[in-house]
């Protein structure tokens, strides 16, 4: 499977600059992948798959305005944040993560495929959503596979502007973190507008809840760095 066959398999429009871009970015986080632990994915072919088309799942254009910020919380290896920046090349992307070592490598592999249009940052969520700069600042932030909704939830929509959403990217048992979570996303004024269910070629079954932010949050979240796990809002 090739970025090309992903982005047609997905109906997702793209020339092919765009798909060399993806291409290439995933090609130096394998490179590196060799020598630094940034995937647990040592496959390229299967990180195509779990990694790149996993990433490509979350886009929809209707969620991402054009001349945008978003927000990847938790980046890791820049996925889905970089991929989805060589695709929205005219929206801002922050890729944010508490591990600077592997945004060193993504910052490398971004400027070395060509994808202008990212920021890496080293930030805990819980510093960053309550600096002015940050907060309530993107139309969309993204999440793939951090911890459990009510805790990535009081992480991500402080960062998320009044109208805007979070996009939480999830495995098998999301309906029942939607349902853990339903006490934080009343308190961030927050509910579940969509919820797209999926399988990726290889056959793992992915979901997308895609929550929209009403209201301002509360100026008490996020908590303390480290409350969320210990003590989730249920």
């Amino acid at each position: 499977m090739t970025v090309q066959d992903i982005l047609a398999a997905l109906a997702i429009s793209a020339d092919e600059e765009t798909a060399g871009k993806i291409a290439a970015y995933h090609g130096h986080i394998m490179e590196m992948n060799a020598h630094i632990n940034l995937t647990g994915i040592k496959d390229a072919g299967e990180s195509l798959v779990k990694n790149v088309y996993d990433s490509l799942t979350a886009y929809d254009p209707a969620y991402f305005p054009e001349g945008g910020r978003v927000l990847d919380l938790g980046t890791g290896a820049g996925f889905p944040g970089a991929v989805l920046a060589a695709l929205r090349q005219d929206m801002q992307f922050v890729l944010m993560d508490s591990i600077q070592k592997k945004l060193r490598c993504v910052e490398t592999a971004a400027e070395e495929a060509g994808i202008k249009n990212v920021k890496c940052l080293h930030m805990r969520a819980e510093e960053g959503g309550r600096r002015k700069k940050l907060r309530e600042t993107f139309d969309v932030v993204t999440a793939r596979a951090v911890k459990s909704l009510p805790v990535v939830a009081e992480w991500a929509l402080p960062f998320v502007k009044e109208g805007g959403v979070f996009l939480a990217m999830k495995g098998p048992g999301a309906e029942e973190e939607l349902a853990a979570a339903e006490k934080i996303l009343a308190l961030m004024h927050t509910e579940a507008e969509e919820k797209k269910t999926l399988r990726l070629p290889t056959g793992e079954e992915r979901t997308i809840l895609v929550l929209r932010k009403r209201g301002p949050a509360p100026k008490t979240f996020p908590r303390k760095v480290g409350m969320a796990e210990k003590s989730p809002i249920l």
